[in-house]
């Protein structure tokens, strides 16, 4: 599969002549004399998935930035919130390309009449919408992407609206997949043309957007979250790790796991700046948590530590590169890694706190919340001895310990989301959970909180000339909260 992976991505490529400048030589072999070339939908579905793991799980994204925000990660010797013009004006390219590629894909599904290639195309630019928005707040959306009809400047939409679209959108995605239809083909390299498989993480988005935006309008959470689930076999979601919805890369050059481009090691002798973050090794050291040795490996003094943000950060003896512990090798050290978009064990977490919230009637938040535990602990090979015992424990088990039951469904998942950086990035700003007061040195004397937003691109403040004048940017991360961010007196 890996080896039939490789080929379909370097064929991809190449017949991605349809929107690249190719030689005249491709263009006089592929040219058919009475007809224009066409290039298949699935080739450039593939096309849309390969753009999005790069944009959403590269390293300087995933580990870097929205890495060291949620506290998962850090790197060392630096430890800043970094800002390029050049690198930020990359990443929202990425993600817009991203979602230019799943409209194309949606057009040829049609042209095709492959509702399910529409579908999955139409799932994967709300999913990747849903993470602009979450990292920017407003973006240009209803607008996008109609340069065929003369729109040169798109409008912001609000980060309300662009939610409400993002509903509509999966929910049309959802009563378009069709079972007994058309094959994706070769360029489902997130599912590998199961159908079903795409239902569920359709559907299971649509929970994710519900639950992160049911602080600012319960009622179309809501009513979301009531129409997946009281419709389980109209709407299934991810049940278990056989659904996950991860991009496993093939692992040979140049179609390397990103992480592993960057700070992969083979002979086990790990050196790279990037590190674990001090909020996720003190987390898991203070429930003896099983996943700690997955997640990080052991200084060269035998023990577990993580880079910790402050003031003097710099000068501390216990931040260098002897005492920092490296990232696990299931997540950095495979080049025939994953890039995760969505696991089952994040999906009971969110029926877990809709549950205990009382957004819906008739769950029980509890078994949810030991689902999702069990869950993100056998995916990380976690024998059912070592869960049971880890339930057990004061600040994990439900009704137990200091923390609310809410607390901890809040934590699990968080803890679950590693190497989902923007996803937990933006979990950690909805319910401060864990509470991060650990600031970089660049901005820990005016801020307490890690940044609440990427900083928009020059690149649209300059040549949209729809770019928002209300949008509040101090210190470039800092200012204008997003919309679902309800947080008090934070800066």
């Amino acid at each position: 599969m890996k080896i039939k992976f490789k080929n379909l991505i370097i064929i991809l490529i190449a017949s991605l002549a349809f929107f690249e400048a190719c030689t005249a030589d491709f263009e006089e072999i592929n040219t058919s004399p009475n007809s224009a070339t066409v290039v298949p939908g699935t080739n450039v579905l593939g096309r849309a998935l390969l753009s999005s793991s790069y944009a959403l799980f590269s390293e300087r994204l995933d580990v870097y930035y929205a890495g060291s925000y949620a506290g998962h990660t850090a790197a060392i010797g630096a430890g800043d919130y970094e800002y390029r013009v050049g690198i930020n004006n990359n990443i929202w390219r990425g993600i817009f390309d991203s979602m230019a590629y799943a409209i194309e894909t949606m057009q040829l599904g049609n042209e095709e009449d492959n509702s399910n290639l529409s579908a999955a195309a139409l799932t994967l630019k709300a999913y990747m919408a849903h993470k602009a928005t979450d990292m920017w707040g407003k973006i240009p959306y209803s607008e996008a992407f109609k340069l065929q009809e003369e729109v040169i400047y798109p409008k912001y939409d609000t980060e309300e609206e662009v939610y409400i679209q993002i509903l509509n959108e999966l929910k049309m995605a959802a009563d378009m997949f069709n079972s007994s239809g058309e094959d994706l083909g070769a360029g489902d390299f997130l599912f590998n043309g199961d159908i079903e498989k795409w239902k569920k993480f359709c559907n299971s988005i649509r929970l994710r957007v519900a639950i992160r935006m049911s602080s600012a309008d319960e009622n179309a959470a809501k009513a979301t979250i009531a129409d997946v689930l009281n419709n389980p076999s109209k709407y299934p979601i991810l049940s278990s790790n056989e659904d996950n919805a991860y991009f496993w890369w093939p692992g040979t050059p140049p179609d390397i796991e990103p992480w592993y481009a960057r700070m992969g090691a083979d002979d086990g002798n790990k050196t790279d700046q990037y590190r674990t973050n001090n909020t996720l090794i003190s987390v898991l050291l203070s429930n003896n948590d099983p996943r700690l040795p997955i997640y990080a490996d052991k200084n060269k003094y035998g023990q577990y530590k993580g880079y910790k943000f402050g003031p003097t950060q710099l000068s501390d003896t216990l931040n260098n590169g002897n005492n920092v512990s490296h990232i696990g090798d299931r997540f950095g050290n495979n080049p025939a890694g994953f890039s995760p978009f969505m696991n089952s064990a994040e999906v009971f977490f969110l029926k877990a706190e809709a549950y205990e919230r009382n957004l819906i009637s008739g769950g029980n938040a509890k078994e949810a919340y030991e689902m999702g535990i069990t869950m993100s602990l056998h995916e990380n090979g976690i024998d059912d001895e070592a869960i049971s015992n880890y339930l057990k424990e004061s600040e994990v088990a439900w009704n137990s310990g200091t923390s609310s039951n809410l607390e901890k469904i809040y934590l699990q998942k968080w803890i679950s989301l590693f190497k989902q950086s923007v996803e937990a990035w933006a979990e950690e700003r909805r319910t401060d959970v864990p509470l991060i007061l650990d600031i970089s040195r660049d901005y820990a004397d005016s801020h307490n909180r890690p940044p609440l937003r990427m900083p928009y691109p020059d690149s649209e403040k300059s040549l949209n000339t729809s770019f928002p004048k209300d949008v509040v940017e101090t210190d470039i991360f800092w200012g204008t909260q997003l919309w679902w961010d309800k947080r008090q007196n934070i800066n």
